[in-house]
Order: C-alpha cells, then structure tokens, then sequence
C-alpha cells in the first residue's frame, strides 16, 4: 500500500494481491480516521457482494472468482464496536461488459485499486438498529425537520 495526502484527501493505492477492505480498515485504524467519505476504482479478483434482504435482516451474498473492473466503490467509515468499519458499495465490470453490483463485502486486488479517503472532522458511530437489524449510522436528529 502507498499513501499521499493531498490536503484533506488521502490518495491510496492498494497493491496487487491485497485485500480491499481490510486495507483500507488498516490505514483508517493507523491514520486514527474515525469518519470518512470513501471512494474507489480498479480492479478486483476473488470477491464478494451482497444484497440485503429487510424482509428477514439477511444478506444473500454471492462470490465471484474472476476478474472485474472495479467500476465504481463508494461509501463511508464511522465506528462500530470501537473499530474503524467501512460501509461500501461497489459496481463491478466483467470481460464480456456485463455488471454486478451490491453491498461490498471483501475483495483481492487484481490490479491495482485507488482509493480515495476524505477524513471528516466528527466521529460517526454505528449502532446496531432494532427496525432494520442492521448497524446504522448514529446521527443527531436533524432540527430542521
């Protein structure tokens, strides 16, 4: 993994062969980022997507063992269970153009993967939520509404 600051933005470049998520839980946890925008693209081997299911709190997830683009991975890092956690979504493109996409759970990188991580100023927690059986973002209420 390499890093470069530019300003406020964080500009990674995760090796070949390392894992996706867990790389950017590594830096996250090393850096002291307790909030983040995160967003990413490359290319990815041997990973795994989800959909989640409200209907029984459950993720259908599906692994792929080949190769895809990673078009586009987006998301956020907040807190949960004291831990750096990132929350991402991901598209992915195959060689014959086809796509996939879902809740990002893990990944290889099979080329390269840039990831670009804007610190936010305040901590976000996740805690986990009775309604949706999901750890959810743990926001003040918004007075406006």
């Amino acid at each position: 993994m390499k890093a470069l600051r530019q300003e406020e933005t964080f500009i990674i470049t995760v090796d070949l062969g390392e894992e996706l998520t867990s790389s950017i839980v590594r830096f996250a946890t090393h850096e002291k980022i307790e909030a983040a925008a995160v967003n990413a693209i490359g290319a990815v081997r041997d990973f795994e997507l989800g959909y989640y299911r409200l209907s029984d709190q459950q993720y259908t997830r599906k692994r792929f063992a080949g190769i895809a683009e990673l078009i586009s991975c987006m998301g956020n890092i907040a807190i949960r269970d004291g831990k750096p956690f990132p929350h991402l979504h991901a598209s992915v493109g195959f060689e014959d153009f086809t796509t996939a996409g879902g809740h990002f759970f893990s990944g290889i990188v099979a080329v390269t993967a840039e990831v670009w991580l804007r610190p936010l100023p305040k901590r976000m927690e996740r805690r986990h939520n009775q309604q949706t059986g999901l750890a959810l973002l743990d926001l003040p209420v918004w007075e406006a509404f």
